[in-house]
């Protein structure tokens, strides 16, 4: 009886979270349902596949993606409320870049953002808007609206085609 009335309590709940009903037909609704490891996994899998695309040859090292001799650090987030992406733990894990991948139900944005961007000498930088500690600073968080995107941040992207066209340029 317990997991009936659960389903029932859950069925009567869905309605009132309107963002799940965004994702039913997105053609990333089954990354969302995975845990947060499978989705970094997922995510460094879809970036591998771009960069080849775009003719350059991405390699595998310690978790890091690598572009002609490039570290590249893979976040991947998912529309939040009220459209921001939050893209959570990460370290200061000596890459070059960070790749920072927004999916939403419909659409997707990137950044390819230089480490010294979100770290600077083992500290978080917290002089750059959307950038907070995370753990007492061992990690950072980076808060984003694509449609409210902060100055530093747009050098680096924006749509997937202009990450890419960083990626190409930067590394």
């Amino acid at each position: 009886m317990s997991f009936t009335a659960l389903e029932q309590i859950s069925n009567l709940l869905v309605s009132e979270y309107p963002e799940s009903k965004a994702w039913n037909d997105s053609p990333f609704r089954w990354i969302r349902l995975l845990p947060p490891g499978s989705k970094h996994v997922v995510g460094r899998d879809m970036l591998t596949s771009l960069i080849a695309l775009y003719g350059l040859t991405p390699t595998l090292y310690k978790g890091q993606v690598r572009v002609n001799g490039n570290g590249i650090s893979v976040k991947v987030a998912m529309m939040w409320e009220e459209g921001i992406i939050k893209f959570q733990n990460i370290r200061d894990s000596k890459v070059d870049f960070i790749f920072c991948l927004a999916l939403y139900p419909h659409s997707a944005y990137g950044w390819l953002i230089p480490a010294a961007e979100v770290w600077n000498d083992g500290n978080v930088r917290n002089d750059r808007p959307g950038v907070t500690g995370q753990h007492k600073g061992a990690d950072a968080w980076l808060h984003v609206d694509p449609t409210n995107v902060p100055d530093w941040l747009k050098p680096y992207g924006g749509t997937i085609d202009q990450a890419m066209e960083v990626l190409e340029t930067s590394v």
